[in-house]
Parts: C-alpha cells; structure tokens; sequence
C-alpha cells in the first residue's frame, strides 16, 4: 500500500480559504435570483516528488489558481474543461517548472451541527467519482494528485481556536471569527489494470498525510523538543 504525503505551502493557504469564504458568504447572480452559501472549484500547482526507499511520495502544492467559469451550485461544482486547459497550457508555456498536482473544492453548510451529523467535511459520492476521472483523462502522466476539501459552516458565536488533526491527520479543523473550516485531504494515482493491462486512476485506499506549516505549531513544537 502507498502512502502519499501532501504539503501546502504558506501562501497557497489564502488563497484556498477566502476562495471558500467568497463562494459562501457573498450573493453571486444566478439567473434572477442570488446565491450564496456555493461551492468553489479551483487547481492546485506545483510539483511531486517520487517514492524513494526511506519515505513517501510527496505532492507539494506552492500555487493556486480558482476557476471563475466553475457551474457552482449550493451542493456540487462543475469546472469547465476548456477553462482547464486554457489555463494548463498557459502555465505550461511560461512556468514550466509548474504542473498541476490536484484539485481543491469548498463544501458549504449552514450550521455547525448540520456539518457535524453529516460529516460534511469528508468526501461525497460525487467527489470519489471526479477525482479519478479528471486525474485519469487531463493528467494521466501525473503519478499521483492531492485532492482538498474546504468545508465552511456559521457557528452561533465568534470563536478562535488552534487548528487540530482531524481524520489520521489527514486534515485540520479551525474556528475563525464566527465559522468554523476543515481542511480535509484525499489522493489519487495511477495504477494499471490487472484485467485490461491499462492505466486507470483510483482513490487511495490510505488518507494522506497533509501537512499545513502555515497552520500548525511544527516549527515551534521542533523548536521545544
């Protein structure tokens, strides 16, 4: 079994959460009507680094960008594929020392407690579905791709807390001001088919190792020990 380590850098961080936070909390049109509380679509950029005998292979993620032209509803977003590729031959041509390691997707909710009785942060059936086919037909040359959920919900009162491992330290779960964010973590590879011989695209069977300086205490817990 492969375990795949994923690290975020310090910046992309921003970008993730006030993407999540604009889709949730700002009215978009929609036709004649406004909507918030939506799911954002965006990719996550970077590079990977390969299995070697004394450690993981490691997805590292230093950029993200947002796909504005996303279908985004309250419970599903749909990216547009020309949009993609736009933007993967652009990156191509003038940052060729980035290619694109993963996907990331908020998932809204109203309150606290209907996140918790749903555990809303972890993925839907919709997302087990997506992340391989997108991984096996735009990147198949890519071994590996991190896959991040942002998950938003109001909370009765404002509130800061560190943020703690969730899920085998798979993610991070934080309040900030008055909601509550998980940040949760899948991955997927490429494998070959033992029946047709073909590449596919799978799920990990094992939750990644997410690491997040930019929200943990790893410098200042190394500092002490």
């Amino acid at each position: 079994m492969t375990y795949l380590d994923i690290t975020i850098e310090d910046h992309v961080i921003p970008q993730l959460l006030t993407s999540a936070l604009e889709a949730y909390d700002i009215q978009h049109p929609m036709g004649r009507k406004k909507l918030d509380r939506l799911e954002t679509f965006g990719l996550l950029w970077g590079y990977v680094i390969p299995e070697r005998e004394d450690r993981s292979p490691r997805v590292i993620s230093s950029l993200a960008t947002v796909e504005t032209s996303a279908l985004r509803k309250n419970d599903s977003v749909q990216p547009d594929l020309d949009s993609l590729n736009l933007k993967i031959e652009f990156v191509r041509k003038y940052w060729p020392h980035l290619e694109v390691v993963g996907t990331f997707h908020s998932h809204p909710y109203s309150s606290l407690k209907e996140t918790r009785e749903i555990r809303g942060w972890e993925g839907s059936d919709g997302d087990f579905e997506f992340w391989p086919s997108i991984h096996e037909s735009l990147f198949p040359a890519t071994p590996f791709l991190a896959h991040l959920i942002v998950t938003v919900a109001k909370m009765d009162k404002r509130g800061w807390a560190l943020p703690k491992e969730i899920a085998d330290n798979s993610g991070l779960e934080m309040s900030m001001d008055n909601r509550k964010i998980w940040i949760t973590s899948y991955g997927t590879e490429i494998i070959e088919d033992v029946d047709t011989l073909n590449k596919k695209s799978v799920v990990m069977d094992r939750f990644p190792n997410l690491d997040v300086p930019a929200l943990t205490n790893r410098i200042i817990n190394g500092a002490i020990g």
